[in-house]
């Protein structure tokens, strides 16, 4: 049997504590360990966009199966796989753009940095003040509100008409307008504390200016994207027939292959090529 020497015993009671102590290390470890470099960021785009592209190319080559199927149940089947195509359309869709998936990573870090924050931290004082503050003004509202002479003065009211004498009466009460400052001073804290974190953080700073840097090339990606054979219309168009859902599921994987053409996905093409090419009824595009 193994024993530890004390040297050893201290080390693993050390560890152990940083784990009990920081039980939200192993977040602040992801972050740390990933670049949020604009390079970085593309490079995690590019990889998920061929993803999105390759699920809207399996969900094309469904739709064309089918269409060409026959016999009970077909109608059902087309349309299941019709909806299929559009949810996987909406979701590549949205993946084309660089500035959301930039947009989502920063705020990924946002979140990361928060839950960080200990209950005793500035920020964690500060959320609780904040919703302290927020009950307090609900409750005053609430108690003008339930008077039964400003009853008397909103009956009947509805619409602009209803929303106007109602702020009027409320800011004519001193209470509503002592909690509402108060409310507004701690959002305004907390929306400081939150801004002094997030540019303390260097991985968040760097995410920030990638966001930056690719909402100015945004124009460059959709470009590239949405139009030539990339392009798809009529997304959402009504399909009357199989021959027009066959058509349909054509368009969609010219406008997926393009993309990973142009991407480096050809593996996603390679594994996809023989079973496109192989089904009935195919016409290739050309390109």
């Amino acid at each position: 049997m193994h024993r530890f020497s004390a040297a050893q015993l201290i080390a693993v009671t050390i560890v152990l504590t940083a784990v009990l102590v920081h039980p939200t290390s192993a977040q602040a470890y992801r972050r740390r360990g990933r670049s949020y470099s604009y390079a970085s960021m593309r490079a995690r785009h590019q990889q998920y966009l061929n993803q999105a592209a390759n699920a809207q190319l399996n969900a094309a080559k469904q739709v064309l199966a089918a269409a060409e199927s026959t016999g009970g149940g077909a109608q059902s089947k087309l349309d299941a796989a019709l909806s299929k195509l559009r949810d996987e359309a909406t979701k590549f869709h949205e993946a084309q753009s660089t500035t959301r998936h930039a947009a989502k990573e920063l705020a990924e870090i946002e979140q990361e940095i928060l839950e960080e924050q200990k209950e005793e931290s500035p920020y964690a004082k500060a959320a609780k003040q904040l919703e302290a503050a927020r009950k307090k003004f609900k409750d005053v509202q609430d108690k003008i509100e339930s008077d039964g002479a400003v009853q008397v003065q909103l009956q009947g009211l509805t619409g602009a008409k209803l929303a106007e004498t109602r702020e009027s009466i409320l800011k004519s009460h001193a209470d509503y307008l002592d909690a509402k400052a108060a409310l507004d001073a701690d959002a305004g804290e907390l929306s400081r504390i939150r801004h002094d974190l997030f540019q303390a953080d260097k991985h968040w700073k760097e995410a920030a200016e990638t966001l930056v840097q690719a909402r100015k090339e945004e124009s460059a990606a959709e470009q590239m994207t949405h139009s030539g054979a990339s392009g798809l219309q009529g997304m959402h168009a009504t399909v009357r027939n199989a021959s027009e859902a066959a058509a349909f599921a054509r368009a969609a994987m010219n406008q997926a292959e393009a993309v990973l053409r142009t991407n480096g996905g050809g593996r996603y093409l390679n594994s996809s090529g023989n079973a496109r090419n192989s089904s009935p009824g195919y016409k290739g595009s050309g390109t």
